[in-house]
């Protein structure tokens, strides 16, 4: 099963012809980062999700690679939003998150507007999202 499904069941994402989840926004970056230091870009470009290790971490890892992206030289293409930045997003039937969405008039649909309103700190990792 799909895991936006599981995390998300009550939403209704847009989706295209091949069934991949989409946002509105068609060109976002954020940094993934550890005490200030960039581990790697996530963008979302052409409905695809795209995860790469900055030169920085590339030049000088300064925390094991993240399990979900064990080979620090490939840059990782996703059709759906990867798991380890899918889990950032909470669930949105709770009445505070419905708030947070409504005073922002963001998208409930949109998974890059969902990032950047939710997904700058997690209770899974210790890392921080910041788009850029």
């Amino acid at each position: 099963m799909n895991i936006l499904k599981k995390l998300l069941p009550w939403v209704d994402w847009e989706e295209d012809a091949g069934g991949n989840r989409f946002s509105a926004n068609e060109d976002a970056t954020f940094d993934l980062r550890y005490k200030g230091k960039t581990i790697g870009t996530l963008r979302y470009r052409n409905k695809q999700w795209i995860f790469a290790y900055s030169e920085q971490y590339k030049a000088a890892p300064f925390v094991a690679p993240l399990a979900n992206f064990p080979d620090i030289e490939k840059e990782y293409v996703f059709n759906e939003l990867p798991p380890f930045f899918a889990a950032r997003i909470p669930a949105l039937n709770q009445p505070f998150h419905q708030k947070k969405l409504e005073k922002k008039h963001a998208d409930k649909n949109d998974l890059v507007t969902l990032l950047e309103i939710f997904g700058r700190r997690s209770i899974n990792n210790p890392f921080e999202l910041v788009k850029v």
